[in-house]
């Protein structure tokens, strides 16, 4: 099955019995891999090769010269590695693992790693680093068995062929066919490169094309694919289109690749053509996208080759009918906010860090120490490639947690290999080269949208883009992503949205402040994100409103950028546009202490003094509300005041039951206007017509009501108002109410009630991340915790409580301020002082969500 073995000296080899095949060491720890090891014996046996496995057991020979004398006797070494380095025998260095694989230097070897390893031994470590760092040697992740056996039996297929079997002689007219070998080993990609094997596998396929920006390893991943591919074809060929400019030339470069030459006046690609006329061939075309204009060639050459079939890779599809285009986006990355070690090292984006760190740097490696810099830095670089590597490539001189801060110069990093191509010498070239082969109105465009930080809607590219009467945007923004420096998703509701890589938008926004046209476009987006905010703020009260949250969030950041330069630019009517519709939005995803700075600021603007009366009244709730929320009573009320005069004057119900509940907010408890003031709030918010202030402001209604010993009292309109949450499907609102409920029912002694209410809301906040809202769901829970006879757990949810509000630099709202200090009081005299602030400072220490989940857990089901 191997095909001869080549002759040694000349002396030719001999000719082996029928009984001999190929064998395969595998090498690995045996109890911990026994799956593995099944496996990969089930692999090599599918392909009718002889598995040589080392089992313990009872032998005639020590178990380190048995192993030895298999592995000398075999022909191919694999190794599968997950946590454990193995046993270190007697009189031995290294464990038998280790030595394995240093006695298989010469032979074949295919090596895995499994991807999920958190206990792995860091001699392990150290020798999978050295195994990536020596030359010629890469490792390969896996998940599971079933996907390690897929991966040996493809691998073994594509050895066999590449290795062992003898190359078909050129056909007469041709060279022989070839790739290129890769300098580095195939990070990730799996199933990209499957995806791509799988198409090529299919004879009807005729032509797949690898598209994506420069810099996502579209030429490595065409090498990859291809070379599993070589043992089904009667020759491969690598076409390099990168040096081309002129479409003409591309005929000569195809045919100089193959080795045809010129015959007369007869056209080149004829002559191409009947060579490979009956051959089951496939030539892989790279970086064709300067000369795109030459596409057409490729139908008339793949007609007359029935069996030809064509992988390219462009940054742009080549738009040919039955053209396969396989879209290569950035590696995977951890997930925002990740510290765990072993989750860091795993994701593609960091393994790729780690490879090319290592090339600069054989001792580097990802530990606690520098993980969570590392996996900003690919964060920040989008898991693009080139980026990543570019990066890496410095750790010699600048650690991980030095260049996360020099990356506002990410465009100009600069790669140390001598041998790279110009176009990807840095990141402005690799840009640049994609950018130069557009026409202007996709330049144009491209640098307007660079605007849009959270990526844009194809409403708002119109309402950015469409300034000239010559630009099409639909035909343009779809001409961008042919080019792939625009990416296309769903944006909800089957609308999609778009978006560009952060580096892309760095190098557009260079050339939209080179145009003198960011001021323009910015005030485009920010008069359209006002528009947004309006129809944000109906939709949030109608049957819409989950379709509004998952706009406003995709908007969050431009919705933000827009209103700080609203504020810079001195146009205070739009900056109270962008936030007054949404402000319940803005106060649930914890921005009340960013946009209370803002709103001062807006106050203070010339323009402030030009504000239409509506737009005043606005921005003097939302400084008045802010401060309440952020426990600086005393300054809200002359504005709170002052607000309520002139809502009456203009007879705007709902500015005057806001007004109201936050006057009312001021007053002390037991104060005698503090449960009129509050009715009128509700009566007017009512009048209103708006169902989500009045639920709000019966939230602190019925908080008033327990203060003055009226449990009962509380219970009803707390149920009522949570009612009128549940109505609008606002899981927010009643998450806050749920709390509320809790409490009430603990202040009866009500402990189920207690506990089904608080871990209801518990997981409502969790399911819309509202910390503040949980800091009041912990104090419950912490209330609860000490009814129940749990004093130390009462501390550390409250602990954790104070916490989440020290994050958010918000205060207790007033009305709720008593019950808080009485919670305070009683667990501290439960504990002590000294053990109050140690259990406090570890709830604090371990974070609100972790102390949620300790609190459910423990109060069960």
């Amino acid at each position: 099955m191997a095909g001869p073995r080549p002759a040694t000296d000349g002396v030719p080899p001999p000719i082996p019995t029928p009984d001999q095949r190929l064998r395969v060491f595998v090498s690995s720890t045996m109890e911990e891999l026994a799956a593995e090891r099944r496996a990969v014996r089930g692999a090599v046996t599918r392909m009718r090769l002889t598995p040589v496995l080392f089992e313990l057991g009872a032998r005639a020979h020590p178990p380190r010269d048995l192993y030895r004398a298999y592995l000398a006797q075999s022909d191919v070494f694999v190794g599968v590695y997950g946590e454990r380095y193995g046993w270190v025998g007697p009189g031995m260095a290294v464990s038998g693992l280790e030595d394995e694989y240093d006695l298989s230097a010469g032979k074949p070897r295919l090596l895995y790693v499994r991807r999920s390893a958190p206990g792995r031994d860091a001699r392990l470590t150290d020798l999978i680093a050295r195994i990536q760092a020596e030359s010629g040697a890469s490792t390969t992740p896996f998940d599971d068995p079933a996907q390690l056996g897929e991966l040996v039996a493809d691998d073994l297929a594509v050895l066999l062929s590449e290795r062992f079997a003898d190359p078909a002689p050129p056909r007469p007219g041709l060279s022989a066919g070839w790739l290129p070998t890769p300098a580095t080993p195939l990070v990730d990609r799996q199933a990209e490169r499957a995806q791509v094997t799988g198409l090529l596998s299919d004879p009807a396929v005729r032509l797949v094309t690898l598209t994506g920006p420069g810099g996502t390893g579209k030429t490595r991943l065409a090498l990859a694919a291809a070379e599993r591919l070589v043992g089904e074809r009667d020759a491969v060929w690598w076409i390099d289109l990168a040096p081309l400019r002129d479409p003409g030339e591309v005929p000569v470069a195809v045919a100089a690749a193959l080795g045809v030459t010129a015959e007369g006046r007869r056209p080149l690609l004829d002559l191409v053509a009947e060579r490979l006329a009956g051959l089951r061939a496939l030539l892989v075309v790279d970086n064709a996208e300067q000369v795109v204009d030459a596409a057409p060639l490729a139908p008339p050459l793949l007609a007359r080759c029935p069996h030809t079939q064509l992988l390219v890779t462009s940054r742009t599809v080549l738009g040919l009918h039955g053209e396969y285009d396989v879209p290569l986006g950035p590696l995977g990355l951890p997930d925002a906010g990740e510290t765990r070690l072993d989750r860091i090292r795993t994701a593609p984006a960091v393994e790729l860090f780690a490879a090319r760190a290592q090339r600069a740097d054989p001792s580097f490696a990802v530990t606690d120490a520098n993980a969570v810099a590392v996996a900003e830095v690919v964060r920040r670089l989008d898991g693009l490639p080139l980026a990543v590597e570019l990066a890496a490539a410095r750790v010699r001189t600048l650690p991980p947690a030095v260049l996360l801060r020099r990356l506002g110069r990410a465009l100009d990093l600069r790669g140390a290999d001598v041998d790279t191509p110009d176009r990807q010498r840095t990141l402005r070239d690799t840009i640049a080269w994609s950018h130069d082969l557009l026409g202007e109105p996709e330049r144009r465009l491209l640098a307007r949208l660079s605007v849009c930080a959270g990526g844009w809607t194809l409403e708002t590219a119109e309402a950015v883009g469409a300034v000239d009467d010559d630009l099409d945007v639909l035909d343009t923004l779809s001409s961008l992503v042919a080019h792939s420096l625009v990416t296309s998703g769903d944006g909800g509701a089957g609308e999609p949205r778009f978006r560009m890589l952060e580096l892309v938008r760095a190098f557009a926004a260079e050339r939209l402040r080179e145009r003198g046209e960011e001021e323009a476009t910015r005030q485009r987006l920010a008069e359209h994100l006002a528009g947004v905010a309006a129809a944000a703020g109906a939709g949030l009260s109608g049957p819409e409103r989950r379709l509004w949250l998952t706009r406003l969030e995709a908007e969050a950041a431009d919705l933000q950028a827009a209103l700080g330069w609203a504020v810079a630019a001195d146009r205070a009517e739009l900056a109270v546009r962008l936030t007054a519709p949404i402000s319940r939005w803005l106060w649930a995803r914890g921005l009340l202490p960013d946009l209370a700075e803002l709103a001062e600021r807006t106050a203070r603007l010339p323009s402030a003094a030009r504000l239409p009366p509506d737009l005043a009244g606005q921005l003097l709730w939302a400084r008045a509300a802010s401060r309440v929320a952020l426990g600086r009573v005393a300054e809200a009320v002359p504005l709170l005041e002052q607000l309520v005069a002139d809502a009456r004057a203009r007879d705007d119900s709902w500015l005057l039951g806001h007004g109201l509940n936050g006057l009312a907010m001021t007053l002390p408890p037991g104060d005698p206007q503090l449960a009129p003031t509050l009715d009128a709030a509700v009566a007017a918010l009512h009048a209103s017509g708006d169902t989500w202030s009045v639920a709000f402001a019966e939230l602190f209604r019925g908080a008033v009501a327990v203060l003055a010993g009226e449990v009962a009292e509380a219970t009803r309109i707390h149920r009522e108002a949570l009612d009128l949450a549940r109505g609008l499907d606002d899981d927010q609102l009643a998450a806050t109410l749920g709390d509320q409920l809790g409490l009430d029912a603990l202040l009866v002694g009500d402990l189920p009630e207690a506990t089904a209410r608080l871990t209801e809301a518990g997981v409502l906040h969790r399911r819309v991340h509202d910390l503040e809202g949980l800091a009041y769901c912990l104090d419950g829970l912490a209330g609860l915790c000490l009814a129940r006879g749990e004093p130390v757990r009462a501390a550390r949810l409250s602990g954790a409580a104070e916490a989440a509000r020290t994050e958010l630099r918000v205060a207790v709202w007033p009305p709720l301020r008593p019950l808080a200090q009485q919670l305070c009081d009683a667990i501290r005299a439960a504990l002590g002082s000294e053990e109050d602030r140690r259990q406090r400072a570890a709830g604090a220490a371990a974070g609100p969500w972790a102390v949620l989940d300790e609190a459910l857990a423990a109060l069960g089901p």
